[in-house]
């Protein structure tokens, strides 16, 4: 007997938000922050293999979820190496915070037990 095998959402895939958005290239992260004005924009680079980012995805959902006002954009390191290394991500999970078209704001490695400096970073939106 075999099972049919369907087209299941990867774990990154699952629960995106109406403010999450996934970035497919590096001029689609420049037009990103462009369009993004003055709005708190944060990047989370994943990877589909880090254990750390699989346990911290449920806490970006709810985040995006809370702060409707704030853009999350989400690169896949695995996909995007590339990027991630010019933009000088090498640890994983990482958070970049940025003020839209401003530029950078913050930027760290966050785990889930280290979840608190992404909760600060967020609640000082006036950075």
């Amino acid at each position: 007997m075999t099972l049919p095998i369907g087209k299941s959402l990867k774990w990154w895939d699952k629960a995106l938000q109406p403010n999450m958005k996934v970035i497919e290239s590096a001029q689609d992260l420049h037009d990103s922050l462009l369009n993004a004005g003055d709005k708190l924009v944060i990047v989370d680079f994943f990877s589909p293999g880090c254990g750390g980012c699989r346990v911290l995805y449920p806490k970006i959902c709810q985040f995006a979820v809370m702060n409707r006002g704030v853009l999350f954009l989400r690169i896949n390191h695995e996909k995007h190496k590339s990027m991630c290394y010019s933009l000088n991500v090498h640890v994983l999970p990482f958070s970049r915070f940025y003020r839209g078209a401003h530029g950078r704001l913050c930027s760290f490695s966050c785990t889930n037990a280290t979840i608190h400096k992404f909760k600060d970073a967020l609640a000082n939106r006036s950075f």
